[in-house]
């Protein structure tokens, strides 16, 4: 089969198996639909699926809560799952969290959440400023 016949399969197949609207965002965030088991989700909303019979080392993917979505947004347990480091399913059970452990958020470069450093101390050096005679 050709490769536009396969994509137009897959649309259907991911509309009958989740509705319009989730299709519409998986062909605009992932650019193709995908069918799979709903494996979790984290605190952030993000959803993780998982479809054993797809073409190896892509057979789990993410769709993520934000539509403008970064790979910062993925907790690290969930990245360890991800990326195949652990078969575990990361729960309280399987991934225990220390006490001294800051919660998880995204990396906030390029928004108006960004750290912006300021300089408390006096300038050193100073802009030219031309001094100018008045006219007669």
């Amino acid at each position: 089969m050709s490769t536009w016949k396969n994509y137009v399969f897959a649309t259907l197949d991911s509309v009958r198996a989740k509705g319009l609207k989730k299709t519409f965002k998986e062909i605009v965030t992932l650019d193709q639909p995908r069918t799979g088991a709903l494996i979790g989700v984290d605190v952030h909303g993000n959803e993780y699926y998982e479809n054993r019979k797809d073409i190896s080392n892509r057979d789990r993917w993410v769709i993520y809560n934000k539509w403008d979505y970064d790979g910062s947004q993925v907790p690290p347990q969930w990245h360890q799952w991800l990326h195949k480091i652990s078969d575990d399913v990361p729960t309280d059970k399987t991934v225990p969290t220390p006490f001294y452990e800051p919660a998880h958020f995204e990396n906030m470069t390029g928004t108006r959440g960004a750290f912006k450093t300021y300089n408390t101390v006096a300038q050193k050096l100073h802009q030219w400023e031309p001094k100018v005679k008045e006219r007669q």
